[in-house]
Formats: C-alpha cells, structure tokens, sequence
C-alpha cells in the first residue's frame, strides 16, 4: 500500500471539501485559495471537520471522490505560498 501525504495543512482541504466550490468547475489557485479563506472564515475548522465527517457518514460513495479533488487542488494553489514560506 503506497502512502502519500498532503504537503498543505489539512484543515484547508476540509474547508474546500466542504465548501460550495463545484468540480464541474475549472477553478484557478486564486480561487480556491480565495474559497478556502472564505469557509474558513465563515465556518471555521471544527465545523469544517464536523460537516466533512457527516458527508463521509451520509454519502461515502461521494466524499471520497471529493476529497482527493480537494486535496489535489489544495495542493496545487498553496505550493507557491509554502514555497514562498520555506525561502
């Protein structure tokens, strides 16, 4: 079993998963790190947790799907920023 691990803090990826941002859509990094700002914000990280967890107990044939898109996109729009934070 391979093992990988998402080089941005977790909770970001949470606040996408949980956010209204749409996967049918082609979203920029400013966006999503925009998205992300905004659910955090609004919603903050236990509540971003809690609303995950109860998508993962009333739609897993859904949430996994979401997640790793979230994590994917996470990941890609906060590289430059911990890049930027590493130099």
């Amino acid at each position: 079993m391979t093992t990988t691990t998402c080089p941005v803090d977790p909770v970001q990826c949470m606040a996408l998963f949980v956010s209204d941002a749409s996967k049918s859509r082609d979203l920029d990094d400013a966006t999503i790190r925009e998205t992300v700002g905004r659910t955090l914000e609004q919603l903050g990280a236990d509540e971003c947790y809690a609303r995950a967890a109860e998508v993962f107990g009333d739609r897993p044939e859904i949430a996994l799907d979401r997640i790793q898109w979230a994590r994917e996109l996470c990941t890609r729009a906060m590289a430059p920023a911990l890049a930027g934070a590493a130099a």
